[in-house]
């Protein structure tokens, strides 16, 4: 079967291949491109800040770096086969809301795995984002990324993750300002899918 190389030829693909990807006329993956929204759902400020420095330094997004972080999870083996799974902290820990966007079907699986083990959703999140922020890869990057930038400004790196922290406080402030402008009155809070 040639590769379509026409918007004639890849109608006639569709048109005689209806059934790629089925069985019994179901189609076997099931892509949703719906998103869920997380608020009022509180982390530590220690994992807030470690999972958005290394989410950082690898360019990602927040909602990046929490999809990243729900997918260790779910992939995590140490939660599986085990009764009882240590919760990440002590409730009364969880001060700091990590609001963002996450693929829903990424958000459900996540959720539903977490009420298995006696998760909340505060504590899934923070469990999640402490397996992103201390991946043995994602901090040999960070940790280079970190001694580059020292060496070269001859600085030390809680300057360098000061200074990361500041980048990010000042990009989410000018996203406010462009959305409170485009709204006509301050916009409160700047998530975006």
């Amino acid at each position: 079967m040639p590769v379509p190389k026409t918007t004639d030829q890849l109608k006639e693909f569709l048109e005689n291949h209806k059934d790629f990807g089925k069985i019994n006329g179901e189609e076997v993956v099931s892509v949703r491109q719906d998103t869920t929204e997380l608020s009022n759902i509180f982390v530590t400020k220690d994992t807030y800040y470690k999972s958005m420095l290394r989410g950082t330094v690898l360019t990602y997004s927040k909602s990046q770096i929490a999809t990243s972080a729900l997918t260790l999870f779910l992939t995590d083996e140490s939660i599986y086969g085990r009764q009882i799974v240590p919760k990440p902290a002590d409730s009364g820990w969880y001060n700091t809301e990590y609001a963002t966007f996450v693929p829903a079907n990424t958000y459900e699986l996540a959720c539903s795995r977490a009420r298995e083990i006696g998760f909340s959703e505060s504590d899934l999140l923070t469990y999640a984002l402490n397996l992103f922020a201390n991946n043995p890869g994602i901090n040999q990057i960070y940790d280079t990324y970190i001694e580059n930038l020292c060496k070269q400004h001859n600085v030390k790196a809680d300057y360098v993750e000061l200074k990361i922290l500041g980048w990010l406080k000042y990009q989410a402030r000018k996203k406010r300002l462009e959305l409170s402008l485009a709204a006509g009155k301050f916009v409160d809070r700047a998530k975006l899918p």
